[in-house]
Formats: structure tokens, C-alpha cells, sequence
């Protein structure tokens, strides 16, 4: 079939609820609302599906690795999310993205695949590929539905009932940028540097305003920095940066002696 039926297709599966295996909200659940939008993000999406939950209470809860992610995730993508929550009057803690790639049987999978993945994990941390009833079939057979980062849907050639094929849980809020504490103070410690708690919070608050400077050369959108951020890169701009020149020619200096025979070792 073509790209714009099975793109109706599975939206009408969507809120008929005939998605065998689809766990991550239900069309059914009264808390929660619906958004899709066609062609989101200039284009760059073939749907965005928006879910709004409908909760009154405004208490912070870390209770999972889930709602840890939720919250952090706001930190990150503070521009997409605020955007939103503007545009639909709700709160920007109670909105979840899920960008949608589909494949019908009329299209090549190739290796611009990849690309589109990857930029909805970047985008918005997690990413759903449909596929038609001849791409999905395949998918079954091939391993490499397990090791694309997405979750797998497949239309079963029957009204409007789809069926997941590979599920990829892990939401993806700062992936390699993330430091690990337990490593950071053992590398501090190494160079006799104490404070290393406070010294991983300040990593940790330039790793997250960095990321933000990322996804607006991305999108193009506002950083929507807070006063607390902006407080910090107010101080940080205080603290005068080591010279690059100065940093190059110590290096230079201390390789300067090294001999060739330095680096050889024997084979046997």
C-alpha cells in the first residue's frame, strides 16, 4: 500500500486500540489525551504522537527510573516541551513525544533509515518505527530488529491491527554526554581534587546546558535557559579558561624528549 494509507491506517489502529503488544499508553485511559500531528518538525517526522496525562497533582515523584527520565528529560528539551505545554495550556511534565517513522511495502528501506532514527532519538529520546505487512514480515526474520533503537511496529494485513515486533524501552535523555559519578570522584581522587560531589553538580549543570545549546542548533529553538542556569554562566564566564597555546606548547615540551624506541615492544 502506499505511504498515506498505511499512515491512516495505523492511526485509526491507534485509537481503536488494536495494536497487539503496544504498552506505552492506551487510546482507553481516561487520564491522558491525544495529539498527532502529520509531517511534524518541518517535515522531518511522518507523525508526531503527543500524550498529555491528566494530572492534577504538581508533587515531583522520582518512584522509577521512568519518571526520573520524565523529569530530567524536561530539563534537556525544555524548548520543545515548553512550546507545547504553551500552545495546549498543560504542564510541561505531563507531555510525552513519540516520533513516528513508517515504511509502507511501496518504499525502499535503505540506509537513510538510520538517519531518521537517529534524529528522533536526538530530537525527542525515543523513537517508533511502523512498517507495512511485507517489511514487517521480514523484520521478523532478521536480527536486526533487535539491535535498531527503535520499537518495532508491523501491520498484519488484516482492517486495521497492527503488532509490535521489537520493543526498545530505554528512553534516551543524554546517552554518551552522561558522566558516571562513582568513576568522576575515583578520577578526582587520582589527582588529589576533593569536593568531587560539588565538582560532578557543576559537570553535570554544564553537561545539561551544553546539551540545550545542541538541540538549538538542531531546531532552532530558544534554550529557554532559567535564572539558575543563566546565575551559572554568569559565574563560569568569572573563571579565566587554561590558554590553548599555553596548554599546546607544554605538551609539546613534554613529548619533546620521547625516542621511537619508546613505543616499541616486542612481539614474542
Amino acid at each position: 500500500m502506499k505511504e498515506i494509507d498505511l499512515k491512516c491506517l495505523f492511526i485509526k489502529s491507534l485509537y481503536s486500540g488494536h495494536i497487539n503488544g503496544f504498552d506505552f499508553f492506551s487510546s482507553k485511559d481516561p487520564s491522558i489525551t491525544i495529539k498527532i500531528k502529520d509531517e511534524a518538525y518541518f517535515r522531518g517526522f511522518d507523525l508526531l504522537i503527543a500524550i498529555v496525562q491528566n494530572r492534577p497533582s504538581s508533587v515531583i515523584q522520582f518512584d522509577s527510573i521512568d519518571s526520573y527520565d520524565s523529569y530530567l528529560n524536561v530539563l534537556v528539551r525544555t524548548s520543545q516541551l515548553s512550546q507545547f505545554a504553551h500552545r495546549e495550556k498543560c504542564r510541561i511534565d505531563l507531555i510525552k513525544f513519540f516520533p513516528v517513522e513508517l515504511k509502507s511495502d511501496d518504499d525502499v528501506i535503505d540506509k537513510r533509515l538510520p538517519n531518521q532514527i537517529l534524529n528522533a532519538i536526538l530530537t525527542f529520546g525515543t523513537a517508533i518505527l511502523v512498517l507495512d505487512k511485507k517489511h514487517g514480515d521480514r523484520a521478523k526474520n532478521r536480527a536486526y530488529r533487535d539491535v535498531i533503537p527503535a520499537t518495532i511496529i508491523s501491520y498484519t494485513g488484516r482492517e486495521d491491527y497492527f503488532e509490535v515486533i521489537s520493543v526498545f524501552r530505554r528512553f534516551i535523555v543524554s546517552s554518551m554526554l552522561d558522566l558516571d559519578r562513582k568513576k568522576l570522584a575515583s578520577l578526582l581522587l587520582d589527582y588529589r581534587i576533593e569536593k568531587h560531589s560539588s565538582m560532578f553538580r557543576c559537570l553535570q549543570k554544564i553537561q545539561r546546558i551544553y546539551q540545550k545549546l545542541i538541540f538549538n542548533q538542531l531546531l532552532g529553538y530558544d534554550p529557554k535557559f532559567d535564572n539558575e542556569e543563566l546565575s551559572f554562566l554568569q559565574k563560569l564566564a568569572e573563571v579565566k579558561p587554561p590558554q590553548e597555546r599555553k596548554e599546546l606548547k607544554q605538551l609539546i615540551d613534554t613529548t619533546a624528549n620521547f625516542k621511537i624506541t619508546d613505543y616499541m615492544y616486542n612481539s614474542d
